[in-house]
């Protein structure tokens, strides 16, 4: 009995946790051009403000889904789909480390999130 008790920890102990499924940075920003809008994604939520202002959508944030170069949030009325590859700023040309494609009600906008790289810049 103390020798299957003994075996049934050891076994126990030797198990390894899986580490927990990699996680995007708990506050990102994203913007686009023409019309101008931002998108900022912090702590639990994920705010949208488009048509320079006169839109806004304010969600909780879901557990983004991974794709195939990068992840995607989506709620009914908002999706954030980043997908990590240089992007340049259609208007001030800076550059950023993700591209990024916003579904607004219904409604696709492209643009640029993530760490600025002034290197990219054109």
């Amino acid at each position: 009995m103390r020798m299957s008790i003994a075996f049934a920890a050891l076994a126990a102990s030797a198990c390894v946790t899986p580490s927990p499924r990699p996680t995007v940075a708990d506050s990102y920003r994203a913007l686009g051009q023409e019309p101008g809008w931002n998108v900022t994604i912090d702590g639990g939520r994920i705010d949208y403000v488009g048509n320079y202002g006169e839109t806004r959508i304010n969600v909780a944030r879901p557990d983004p889904r991974t794709t195939f170069n990068g992840h995607r949030y989506e709620t009914p009325r908002l999706i954030v789909d980043i997908t990590h590859a240089r992007c340049n700023d259609a208007m001030s040309g800076h550059g950023y480390a993700d591209t990024v494609m916003v579904i607004a009600d219904g409604e696709t906008y492209h643009g640029c999130g993530g760490e600025r790289r002034a290197d990219w810049d054109v």
